[in-house]
């Protein structure tokens, strides 16, 4: 009877410990199959609470990543514009210092003052561009057209009136790090008369009596305002810049908590190789020494144990 009791006994040890190795292998091979070691918050609580923290912060920090590459090329579109409109302002300077000159008749003004309002009309046309649907001068009013141009009779620009705002548009591009990627055209070029500047050069310019003095009181405020708009340019381009370094930073910053994410929930495959094997050899060394137990073939112990699963 005790014999029977202590047989019955040890057989229930060794199947429980088949059981055990069974699950171990299991385990193993779900590793395998997925290539992570945490597959589940119980695998390693502590370990999915630090993946769960790097893959926040990874999130976090692609969104930044995200709102730099956007800033970047809407300020790259900015930029080119501002260039543009900066490079038709110094022609603009160049052909009211040929107006300049004593020895020109009023034909030969004419014929600059014509210059002069196709030169306004692309001035008009830049500061009116859009990116993607998007005016990149009207402030926070982007689907307005900023400038909205009145005309004369034979519809040449007669003024000029604004229809943004002045508003800043920012964009986080890191922790507590906001970085405004807009210029409004209210600041740039309608408070400093660049367009009521342009519109009197022209018209003085065409008028009968030349009036060097005030044309040259124009050339004067005209040069203020290329001023403004060259230091806004420079500004800008900083901000721009820095944008590149920002990008560059946050590229690395998102490698770092790939590999620390990686070095943290990916499985070691040669090392689950290895520990698989070792399982098979301990599960067919448990297979043999319960056979030996109960007086049976390790195979017919195999399909006894298969078969209470």
């Amino acid at each position: 009877m005790s014999f029977r009791i202590t047989q019955e006994s040890m057989g229930r040890t060794i199947l429980s410990n088949i059981g055990l190795n069974l699950k171990k292998m299991q385990e193993i091979q779900e590793k395998l199959s997925t290539g992570k070691q945490i597959n589940r918050p119980s695998d390693n609580p502590s370990g999915a609470r630090k993946i769960l923290g790097l893959k926040t912060e990874e999130l976090k920090f692609q969104q930044f990543a995200e709102n730099t590459e956007i800033a970047r090329e809407r300020m790259n579109y900015t930029l080119n514009s501002l260039e543009n409109i900066q490079n038709i302002l110094h022609k603009i300077k160049e052909l009211g210092i040929q107006a300049s000159n004593d020895t020109l008749g009023q034909t030969e003004r004419k014929i600059l003052a014509s210059e002069l309002n196709e030169l306004l009309e692309s001035v008009l046309q830049f500061t009116n561009t859009d990116n993607d649907g998007r005016y990149i001068f009207a402030g926070t009013k982007t689907s307005t057209m900023p400038f909205f141009a009145m005309r004369d009779s034979v519809g040449r620009i007669s003024s000029v009136t604004y229809a943004g705002n002045n508003e800043e548009i920012n964009y986080q591009i890191g922790p507590n790090t906001d970085i405004q990627i807009n210029m409004p055209g209210g600041t740039v070029f309608q408070d400093k008369s660049v367009f009521s500047t342009l519109i009197s050069m022209r018209d003085t310019l065409e008028s009968d009596t030349f009036d060097s003095s005030s044309f040259l009181d124009l050339r004067n405020t005209l040069d203020t305002a290329t001023d403004v708009l060259s230091t806004e340019i420079t500004n800008f381009g900083a901000k721009t810049n820095r944008l590149e370094l920002t990008s560059q930073s946050l590229e690395n910053l998102r490698i770092t908590l790939q590999e620390l994410i990686s070095y943290t929930e990916d499985a070691d495959v040669a090392s689950l190789i290895m520990d698989l094997k070792n399982q098979e050899n301990i599960l067919q060394s448990s297979l043999q020494t319960g056979a030996r137990v109960i007086q049976l073939p390790s195979s017919i112990f195999s399909d006894k144990l298969l078969s209470k699963k």
